[in-house]
């Protein structure tokens, strides 16, 4: 599974809708504060199988940025 299906299917559990998630959207335009890009790190951590570190993610970041920070290997 790429980076970016991993991404995408954690945000959908995060009851993001599909159609919402473009490179574009922000992780705070798709609903997401502090807390919940905390929960989102660590429940791609598991499915990723590799540790990431608490700041790989922030909620300013788009879908595209997101994506390139966790292939950079998780570090924001």
């Amino acid at each position: 599974m790429t980076t970016a299906t991993s991404l995408h299917q954690a945000l959908i559990a995060f009851q993001v809708p599909a159609a919402d998630i473009t490179d574009a959207a922000t992780l705070t335009e798709l609903g997401l504060d502090s807390l919940a890009v905390v929960e989102l790190i660590d429940t791609l951590a598991a499915e990723l199988d590799r540790p990431l570190a608490d700041d790989t993610l922030h909620p300013a970041m788009t879908v595209a940025e997101a994506i390139a920070a966790l292939e950079r290997g998780g570090t924001a």
